[in-house]
């Protein structure tokens, strides 16, 4: 029988009331409190944690493959890459491209998920290309458009698009960011020079997320005699919005980490890997984001060709995760929290993703005491076993 499997005695987070030492069932595909099929795989969980697969709202790629290549074989690739490292549910990220490559893009997107040929891609996230000039970073500067041309584009925002992020304090970006909430579509701060009017603003029509704290973003300045916040202090001092933390050992040092966590907490801060087609890749190889070139480095992070920014990360979330953990001190049953719960309660997708309760989705991953990624269970299929650790049920 596919799609069934028991883990028996790991310390369970993630699921319904405390963590602890449980079993956890997984019956065709889905959470469930028991399963009768014989054909059932069963693991011995002890001394393992184990969570729900980790929630990635914004990871362009891997394995020399971007998202914004529409070819189907490429996204399944990365896919598959991300869920063998413990990232069973994924929002495809695209970084700003050209009108037609950003559509046939999200078209790929949606045949994938129509035909149920990748369950764990759960939607697209456009970052950009309604971005700030100023603030761009690795976004290629002659594929950012004014938020007014964003909104024709997405004048009948297609199904498979969950999320984009944009600068608030562009023209137009409230008129973009209204049309977008009111279609569902979750907008994310990012790339961006707002300040806190500008933020504030954005929040009353609907903006709930930031990108990537400290990456892309305004800070405080003192022009005079005043200091004024930038979009980062006003997202770290906000109610209610939720915000991106790369935790690669690269964009943040370990004090950023924990003003992040010490400011909103697990239930507001969603870990990404904000990993790209270099994910993977040995040193000195290039390669695509969108319309712009990477390349990556002897000491395991990638950089735009100039290397004026970097260009998105080389490490699956699962990394982020554990160097959260060890940087800022924080519970393990928090971590995980930012690295599934959050993400998946951000775009949508709770609980049926980022949680272990009863008929959710049958992702799993079994975490080593370090945290390290062990085993991995998508949709109740082992697509990374525990070495030795799996037999039949009975």
């Amino acid at each position: 029988m596919t799609g069934c499997a028991t883990v028996r005695g790991a310390w369970v987070t993630g699921g319904p009331g405390p963590a602890g030492v449980k079993d956890v069932t997984v019956c065709q595909g889905e959470i469930a409190v028991h399963c009768p099929h014989p054909g059932r795989t069963v693991v011995d969980g002890d001394g393992l944690w184990a969570a729900p697969g980790l929630v990635d709202i914004h990871v362009h790629g891997a394995a020399g493959h971007d998202f914004g290549d529409p070819d189907p074989a490429a996204w399944l690739r990365i896919l598959d890459t991300h869920q063998r490292a413990g990232t069973t549910t994924v929002l495809a990220t695209l970084a700003s491209d050209t009108p037609d490559r950003m559509r046939a893009a999200t078209e790929t997107a949606a045949a994938l998920i129509t035909t149920g040929q990748a369950p764990g891609l759960a939607g697209v996230h456009w970052e950009g290309p309604a971005l700030a000039p100023a603030m761009a970073g690795a976004h290629a500067p002659a594929h950012l458009r004014q938020p007014g041309q964003v909104l024709e584009e997405l004048s009948s925002p297609p199904a498979a698009l969950r999320m984009v992020t944009l600068a608030p304090e562009l023209p137009g970006a409230h008129a973009l960011t209204a049309h977008l909430t009111a279609h569902h579509v979750v907008v994310s701060a990012g790339h961006s020079a707002a300040g806190p009017a500008d933020l504030a603003a954005a929040q009353a029509r609907g903006l709930s997320h930031v990108a990537h704290l400290w990456s892309g973003q305004s800070a405080l300045t003192r022009p005079r005699l005043h200091r004024l916040p930038g979009l980062l202090e006003a997202a770290l001092a906000s109610d209610g919005l939720s915000a991106e933390v790369i935790a690669d050992g690269q964009h943040l040092p370990g004090e950023l980490l924990r003003i992040a966590w010490r400011c909103l907490g697990a239930d507001r801060i969603c870990l990404i890997s904000d990993a790209t087609a270099g994910a993977e890749l040995r040193a000195g190889a290039r390669f695509a984001t969108g319309a712009s070139t990477g390349i990556v480095h002897p000491d395991g992070y990638a950089t735009t060709v100039d290397e004026t920014a970097f260009c998105g990360a080389t490490a699956p979330l699962a990394e982020g995760l554990r160097r959260m953990w060890k940087a800022t001190g924080a519970p393990v049953e928090d971590v995980i929290t930012m690295a599934t719960a959050t993400p998946a309660r951000t775009a949508g997708l709770y609980p049926r993703k980022g949680s272990l309760h009863l008929g959710a989705d049958g992702d799993l991953v079994l975490l080593d005491p370090g945290l390290r990624v062990r085993a991995v269970l998508a949709s109740g299929r082992w697509v990374l076993p525990l070495p030795g650790g799996a037999h039949a049920g009975p």
